[in-house]
């Protein structure tokens, strides 16, 4: 028995909830450091123990719980946040690959008069560039939901 042994069991021997092992008792009568240790703890135990006892006010036991409802509820309020946002990017990433799918099948199109503005404009390389505008526009959306619904996926596993 060594001394670290012995040091976590002290508070529990010195108010009786755990008994002195013969081993224990061995050691203490050898050990002066440990004989000390219990002497304090047992005077401490008894100064405790002669104290009285404060009591809570009436509306103490009201006041935490209502406390405790009121952090609860914060904290399931974030928690309906973020789901109801993850839920609503769901259905936007569903609603772009729809939209995606669609217009790829050409059952969907979003026209721009190009001619127009490549009169405008008067030069036919910015004609060929905006006549792909449909194309980037797209891509773009559904690269910022693909980052977006990566994003939250990462941070959900932190």
């Amino acid at each position: 028995m060594r001394c670290d042994d012995l040091e976590p069991l002290i508070e529990a021997i010195a108010d009786d909830s755990l008994p002195l092992s013969a081993e224990d008792a061995a050691h203490v009568a050898t050990c002066a450091v440990c004989a000390e240790r219990i002497e304090r703890a047992r005077l401490i135990e008894s100064l405790l123990s002669v104290r009285e006892i404060a009591q809570p006010q009436a509306a103490f036991t009201h006041a935490v719980m209502a406390r405790v409802v009121q952090e609860r509820w914060k904290a399931e309020r974030a928690i309906d946040l973020g789901f109801n946002l993850a839920i609503a990017a769901g259905i936007l990433v569903i609603a772009s690959a729809g939209a995606g799918l669609l217009w790829s099948l050409g059952m969907l199109s979003i026209t721009i008069d190009v001619d127009a503005i490549v009169r405008a404009l008067d030069t036919s390389g910015t004609g060929r560039l905006l006549s792909q505008v449909q194309t980037v526009a797209m891509s773009a959306v559904l690269l910022t939901m693909a980052l977006g619904v990566w994003w939250w996926a990462e941070a959900a596993t932190d």
